[in-house]
């Protein structure tokens, strides 16, 4: 409890000192919620410049603190209320399970903000993991919760979600194709034993032919890596492989516990050894490097190129250690939070994953999604091609896709994207991403 107050009192303490800023901007407000204890942070325009705002705007993640994000200021000074939220899974994505319900909280929010005087229309930002989180709503929203309970999800929301809601559009921020896809391609498909480790709590054992910090295998410790097209092959169908095999464990232990038969009679943990990364593609850089077609490119000039394949600038940034460490590369989850959050079925990490096995699936959402989405990737990060998957997906009739040059995933500018040494090309990365956002939707609503 201690340990809480005291990440509250640093949240606050940085929202407040981010306020004094823009001195002109009302200070944030404090939002608790009940019954389920999630936290939010309102944020307000100066009222000298905007007296009557219309448009409410709704940033949440899976996981991630929200109430100091970036977007929260920038939202509001270009006109914007904008609410921040912390789901009850804060900072533990254990705690995610279901991962469905969180739902019920970005419900929560957009009840709050449509009860403001004035506000007309209220529009999701889903970045990151925001994506498959404010996508998942928006698609019970407008298809009921038969949509979340089809028979092939790994696992079903509750009729609890039945009338949620709907938002009026979507804005996703270098979203990614859902977190079940995300884990799958992360996973070291070399370890072989995931039954005698999670039974017995044995140690790894390795297929070295599929290790991908193997020399053997095309990696370069000082550089980018070569992988040969057999290779990668035979490693994204591995991954598929050991997803599939974890899924079938915990599908396993889960149905003992309702049976009755298992140790314990609600969820048990599910540790994954070598679980995160081992994304292959941040290692050879040929690997989603690029659109696929022909996209927006919002240049650092502000200038807007329409004409040409946009590649990603990324540089290499895994390292064995952070696959062979605990925290940097173990999956710390429960049967449940595992089965709801990070499991997808898939026969091929990168071109054959079914994406609605899992409701936490980008993909599968934005198929049942009719008011307009913005969906935008960073050019400095390793989503670009994620975001086009799920653009060509979506159903939406009113869809737009930019890429922002040379930023990262927090949408700041890629310092190391550029060799020998940044100099300020990428500088306008944030001005120039909030102006496009702002513009998309105060052209619509």
């Amino acid at each position: 409890m201690k340990n809480t107050l005291s990440r509250l009192l640093f949240t606050l303490v940085n929202i407040i000192f981010m306020a004094g800023v823009k001195a002109d901007m009302p200070p944030p407000e404090y939002v608790q919620f009940t019954p389920s204890a999630a936290m939010g942070a309102l944020y307000r325009p100066d009222p000298n410049i905007y007296p009557n705002p219309h448009i409410a705007t709704l940033n949440m993640h899976r996981t991630a603190n929200r109430l100091a994000h970036i977007s929260m200021e920038n939202m509001a000074a270009r006109g914007f209320i904008i609410l921040g939220m912390n789901p009850v899974c804060h900072n533990n994505e254990a705690l995610c399970a279901p991962w469905e319900n969180n739902a019920l909280v970005v419900k929560q929010g957009i009840e709050y903000l449509k009860k403001i005087p004035g506000i007309t229309k209220v529009v999701l930002l889903g970045g990151s993991g925001g994506g498959p989180t404010m996508s998942f709503y928006q698609a019970v929203a407008e298809s009921g919760v038969e949509f979340c309970q089809q028979l092939q999800k790994l696992t079903k929301c509750s009729d609890a979600l039945a009338d949620l809601p709907p938002a009026d559009g979507v804005v996703f921020r270098d979203a990614h194709l859902g977190n079940g896809a995300n884990a799958l391609r992360s996973l070291n498909p070399a370890i072989i034993n995931d039954e005698a480790i999670l039974n017995h709590n044995a140690s790894p054992r390795f297929d070295t032919r599929l290790d991908p910090f193997n020399p053997e295998n095309g990696y370069n410790p000082n550089g980018v890596s070569d992988y040969s097209d057999d290779f990668k092959e035979t490693y994204f169908r591995a991954q598929s492989e050991r997803m599939n095999r974890l899924i079938d464990i915990a599908e396993q232990r889960l149905g003992q516990i309702e049976a009755g038969t298992y140790k314990y009679t609600d969820d048990d943990a599910f540790v994954i050894p070598n679980g995160d990364g081992s994304r292959l593609m941040r290692l050879d850089l040929s690997i989603d490097h690029s659109s696929m077609k022909p996209r927006k490119f919002l240049k650092n000039d502000g200038t807007i190129e329409d004409c040409c394949i946009v590649s990603s600038v990324r540089p290499v940034d895994l390292s064995p250690e952070s696959n062979q460490r605990f925290w940097s590369g173990t999956r710390m989850l429960t049967l449940r939070s595992f089965l709801s959050t990070r499991a997808i079925r898939s026969t091929h990490a990168m071109t054959e994953i079914d994406y609605c096995s899992s409701n936490n699936s980008t993909v599968c959402n934005v198929q049942n999604i009719s008011v307009p989405v913005l969906i935008t990737a960073m050019g400095g990060h390793y989503f670009l091609r994620n975001s086009e998957i799920f653009y060509e997906a979506a159903a939406s009739q009113d869809k737009d896709f930019m890429v922002l040059e040379g930023a990262v995933h927090g949408i700041t500018p890629c310092e190391a994207c550029v060799p020998g040494g940044y100099d300020g090309r990428y500088d306008n990365s944030v001005k120039n991403y909030y102006d496009y956002v702002a513009n998309w939707i105060n052209e619509r609503f």
